[in-house]
C-alpha cells in the first residue's frame, strides 16, 4: 500500500464523500500536504468524478498534467482506503 504522510497530493474532479476542502483538511490532519495547483513536486493526484457536456472529453487540466508528468492517480476509494488505515494506526499508537 501507498502511503501519503509527507507526500504532496492534489484532488481533482468532485467527491462523493467529502467536499474538497473538507478531504483536504482530512489529509492534511493525517500527515498528507495537500496543494491546490499542479506541478512537478505532486506525489500524487486524487482523481474524483469528472462530469462535463456531451460533447466534451471527460478529463481536467490537473488530471492531463499529471499523465504528461506521470504523477501516480487515486481514486477516492483508495484515498479513503489510506485515510482509514492511517486513523487506525493511530488510534492503535494512542491506546
Amino acid at each position: 500500500m501507498y502511503d501519503l504522510r509527507q507526500k504532496r497530493i492534489l484532488f481533482t474532479g468532485e467527491l462523493n464523500s467529502l467536499t474538497r476542502k473538507q478531504a483536504q483538511q482530512l489529509a492534511r490532519s493525517l500527515g498528507a500536504i495537500p496543494v491546490n495547483n499542479p506541478a512537478k513536486t505532486v506525489d500524487y493526484l486524487v482523481v474524483g468524478n469528472i462530469s462535463k457536456s456531451f460533447d466534451h472529453e471527460l478529463t481536467t487540466k490537473k488530471l492531463k498534467y499529471a499523465q504528461v508528468h506521470l504523477i501516480p492517480l487515486l481514486n477516492e476509494h483508495a484515498f479513503l482506503t489510506w485515510c482509514a488505515s492511517r486513523m487506525t494506526f493511530l488510534r492503535d499508537r494512542i491506546n
